[in-house]
């Protein structure tokens, strides 16, 4: 038993689910706007949106990622959002882990607030991922940034 299934309860081998790098990419970010309990229309834009800017979803029509995002939430909501993160985890190459922690930090900021939920979150995932501290504040900072610099030009 290794230390994701210790934590997380990922035990039950004969029904282990294999991701290729994409899908656990993608579950990354499905579990990133899950993580307040809400699922919003501007969530669900915005995945979408990130996800076909991420060299791994070139290839990728609308259909097939639409199918993707649906077999991941319905994962989500057999297994859990830890179990879909410690899924993800193990199938997620080490060089994606930064930039997939980077995408969910987005999509948890999307409505422009960080709820105490989504902080857990992401403090868990920073974690999980082995993210060093320093770097994922400064992401975290940077998106903070990002954000409110739309805010501001789309109020002006």
């Amino acid at each position: 038993m290794n230390l994701l299934e210790k934590m997380f309860g990922v035990q039950d081998t004969a029904r282990r689910i294999s991701l290729s790098a994409a899908e656990a990419f993608a579950a990354i970010a499905v579990a990133a706007i899950a993580a307040d309990g809400y699922l919003s229309n501007e969530e669900r834009h915005r995945i979408v949106e990130v996800l076909f800017q991420v060299d791994l979803f070139q290839g990728y029509s609308e259909q097939r990622l639409a199918e993707l995002l649906e077999k991941l939430f319905n994962l989500l909501s057999i297994r859990g959002i830890d179990q879909l993160v410690a899924i993800a985890r193990e199938s997620l190459p080490h060089q994606l882990q930064e930039t997939a922690f980077t995408v969910a930090v987005d999509l948890v900021l999307v409505d422009g607030e960080l709820s105490p939920k989504e902080k857990s979150f992401l403090v868990r995932l920073w974690n999980i991922m082995d993210i060093p501290v320093e770097t994922a504040s400064q992401i975290l900072d940077l998106k903070i940034e990002e954000y409110d610099a739309v805010e501001v030009a789309n109020q002006s």
